[in-house]
């Protein structure tokens, strides 16, 4: 069991002359190294947390953004109440637009406003380059490098810059990672079951989910209903770039190759395997299948026509799913999940990837909170599994007992954020490929090479880089 040692006791109570007002003295515990982290008693210390407010979250009316009166719901309120009974502490929420913004504003300042926030890493990643926020590997409280619990390393990478990790994601309570994940495509599966044809899971499931075989699905799927007497496409997404982006890296595509020094030798998104896969995209939508696909309108209209049964399959992120009562989950009775379709280059049928562009639930640490050591304290046990909750399968279970009627969906849900499935699209890097249908792929690549190459060695590469650097410290 971990104990506090007399070097981060200096740093408690450095950290604690930062009070919340000058009228409000903090009270500050006396610690003592030999106290192991049960016997710690925090004094009545009150801890703050700054949440973002964002549709991502299930509800405004929410505890560690699960909907209060709820299973999960109970679970964070009791979780909340042991751990200030347990440490002798008083954990407080400031709902407000940007937590990461007021807490940059602080360090700007000098003084304190929150111990710890959870915020969205889109809007986070200038204020860590500017060291608003602790570099959590400085910290013995909390293992950052443990995936199963804060989140594969690929989606924390945003979080990643020069050698320092800001933030951690709630890997470890239900769906809260999954939610930041896009790229997917979910099925209707009543559409599929009237019109008596392969089912995309059943191709996933016996590794045939290939461009072949989603060919065929575009192919077979459109058709005129019979009750509503309108026209059903097969497929729908927003625009060319997300479906193309996709097909890319589920070709063999490395994101990044690096030369004999370390330095950026090629980007996938401009290479052969993707040229190839953004020729394929434009296939599928402007060529001999373009009038089964519906690609225009905007995600929002999109999914509402799918919950209406306006197309069999859709291209979406995670978070139209099942993030609020608004998504697909509680407004369509039976569907399904598959990846991407994997290209011939990819390295077998598994070799799918889930992209994210910002991890949700950011969980950081200002450089400004009383006490840097006891905010990832108590981060990691308020974070830590719930009971009932404690294994891949248990989340499995919920999961097909709340959202899905067929386990598979469940299972693929919760794999696709695991090992190599997951990729980082940077917020920071062009989005050429969302103009390729006005430029053409081969002028749409040879366009924008240089800028990518660019961006990648000045923002984006510091995030790989470091990723890279912790590599072998990371585990589940």
């Amino acid at each position: 069991m971990r104990r506090f040692s007399a070097a981060i006791i200096c740093i408690l109570l450095v950290f604690s002359l930062i009070s919340c007002t000058a009228s409000e003295p903090e009270i500050v515990p006396e610690y003592d190294a030999s106290v192991s982290e049960d016997s710690l008693d925090l004094n009545g210390q009150q801890l703050k947390m700054g949440m973002a407010i964002m549709s991502y979250y299930e509800s405004d009316n929410s505890t560690l953004t699960y909907i209060n009166d709820t299973d999960l719901g109970d679970l964070a309120a009791q979780r909340l109440k042991d751990v200030e009974e347990k440490y002798n502490c008083e954990i407080i929420f400031d709902y407000v637009a940007r937590s990461g913004e007021l807490a940059f504003n602080s360090a700007i300042a000098g003084t304190y406003v929150y111990d710890f926030i959870n915020e969205e890493s889109y809007f986070l990643e200038n204020f860590m380059r500017a060291n608003a926020f602790v570099d959590l590997t400085t910290l013995e409280n909390i293992d950052v490098f443990d995936e199963t619990k804060w989140g594969n390393r690929n989606i924390r990478m945003q979080s990643m810059y020069n050698g320092a990790i800001y933030a951690v994601l709630p890997a470890a309570h239900p769906s809260r990672v999954q939610n930041s994940m896009g790229g997917m495509i979910v099925v209707n599966e009543d559409i599929i079951a009237s019109l008596i044809t392969t089912d995309p899971r059943d191709y996933f499931e016996n590794g045939t989910w290939n461009w072949e075989t989603f060919t065929n699905c575009l192919n077979a799927y459109a058709h005129t209903s019979g009750i509503s007497n309108e026209y059903v496409y097969s497929f729908s997404c927003n625009g060319y770039g997300g479906i193309a982006r996709g097909l890319a890296m589920s070709n063999g595509v490395d994101y990044v190759t690096l030369d004999d020094s370390g330095n950026v030798k090629e980007i996938g998104y401009v290479s052969q395997l993707a040229i190839d896969a953004y020729n394929q995209a434009y296939d599928w939508l402007y060529g001999s299948t373009a009038d089964n696909v519906l690609s225009t309108g905007g995600e929002a209209s999109l999914v509402s026509g799918f919950i209406s049964g306006n197309s069999a399959m859709m291209l979406t992120n995670v978070w139209r799913l099942l993030a609020n009562s608004d998504s697909i989950a509680y407004r369509l009775d039976n569907y399904g999940l598959v990846p991407v379709p994997v290209g011939p280059n990819a390295s077998g049928p598994d070799d799918y990837k889930i992209t994210t562009s910002s991890a949700l639930f950011s969980t950081c640490i200002p450089i400004t909170a009383k006490d840097a050591e006891i905010s990832a304290f108590i981060i990691d046990k308020i974070y830590a599994p719930f009971e009932g909750y404690e294994t891949k399968e248990d989340m499995i279970d919920y999961l097909t007992k709340n959202y899905f009627h067929d386990r598979r969906d469940s299972v693929f849900f919760i794999e696709m954020i695991e090992d190599d499935h997951v990729w980082f699209h940077p917020s920071r890097h062009s989005n050429f490929q969302d103009q390729i249908p006005n430029t053409g792929v081969a002028s749409g690549v040879e366009a924008n090479e240089e800028v990518l190459f660019k961006e990648m060695e000045n923002d984006i590469f510091p995030m790989y880089k470091t990723m890279l650097q912790y590599e072998e410290l990371f585990h589940k």
